[in-house]
């Protein structure tokens, strides 16, 4: 089956380039909130990994809300296939990015401020990718969706919750003498 609504390859580049400025902005919100816990549980409040996949998830949660609303007055969009689609990409895009990370400084032992920040545009284009064909050949499931819901509810508790009372574990820490 196959759905009107996905995106084009030039909505999937326009859309990956101003996630990727939204995210590069929100990473500095909470420093400039005055260190406000409420905007640290959604924006990142230390250089750890795990903080930094914030900016893969919440500035992208806000866009599929945001692009649900626009694209549902536009075509006949299928809200279980949609929410399945937005489940995908908000599990792809942090996991690309982990993959990628860990790869670069990992395999190559580099560490750099401009790959990081490429990585984030690379990862929402690879999780646009994967979620708009999602979006365009699978058919909507009310029991997908439902499983999806829940999936987004605990990637987004964990963030909460870990942010609170981090684990001790590598991908939490901030080695700060880097």
């Amino acid at each position: 089956m196959k759905n009107r609504c996905a995106f084009t390859n030039v909505e999937i580049f326009i859309n990956a380039i101003i996630l990727g400025v939204l995210a590069s902005l929100s990473h500095f919100v909470y420093k400039l909130s005055g260190k406000n816990l409420i905007v640290g549980l959604f924006n990142p409040v230390n250089e750890s990994v795990w903080e930094h996949l914030k900016l893969m998830f919440f500035p992208f949660l806000l866009w599929w809300i945001v692009m649900y609303i626009i694209k549902s007055q536009k075509y006949d969009i299928s809200l279980n296939t949609w929410i399945e689609s937005a489940a995908v990409s908000l599990v792809v895009a942090p996991l690309s990015v982990l993959l990628l990370y860990y790869s670069y400084t990992g395999v190559f032992g580099i560490e750099s401020m401009f790959i990081d920040i490429l990585l984030t545009f690379i990862c929402y284009f690879i999780a646009l990718s994967v979620a708009s064909h999602y979006l365009e050949y699978s058919a909507p499931n009310r029991c997908t969706a439902i499983v999806s819901v829940i999936l987004i509810i605990i990637i987004f508790s964990a963030f909460i919750v870990f942010t609170i009372n981090p684990p001790k574990l590598p991908i939490f820490s901030y080695n700060s003498n880097k």
